[in-house]
């Protein structure tokens, strides 16, 4: 399921922009350099992991604001950034790993009655 929503890019000094959704307000960004190209791919990312974790927690996606509608300021410019939520949720799957840790680590833990396996996942 594709999804698209606007994304507002703000101009920092000396380079680098602060990028953030219009509608998820959980979804934002930044970058160091002044490649577009980058901070749109940045942004398709954060788009993705939060979207997928509305999904995941069962939160309804918001509606996206048509870009005619979002207002800018001088050192701003909007673009719509689409993503592939299914390829999100595929790739969120839990993976079984191996895990070591100090050993003062799992003695403390086992003092305190946690259960690792449940703290991990």
């Amino acid at each position: 399921m594709f999804v698209v929503y606007p994304f507002v890019f703000k101009k920092e000094s000396p380079q680098g922009y602060f990028i953030e959704s219009v509608d998820v307000k959980e979804a934002y960004t930044g970058v160091n350099t002044d490649d577009i190209s980058f901070g749109i791919s940045m942004a398709e990312e954060v788009l993705g992991l939060v979207l997928s974790e509305y999904v995941e927690r069962g939160i309804e996606l918001p509606k996206a604001t048509p870009i005619k509608n979002v207002k800018t300021k001088n050192d701003e410019f909007v673009t719509l950034i689409k993503i592939d939520l299914e390829k999100f949720l595929k790739d969120t799957s839990l993976v079984k790993k191996t895990l070591s840790i100090p050993k003062w680590a799992n003695d403390k833990g086992t003092r305190l009655g946690i259960n690792f396996f449940k703290s991990f996942n």
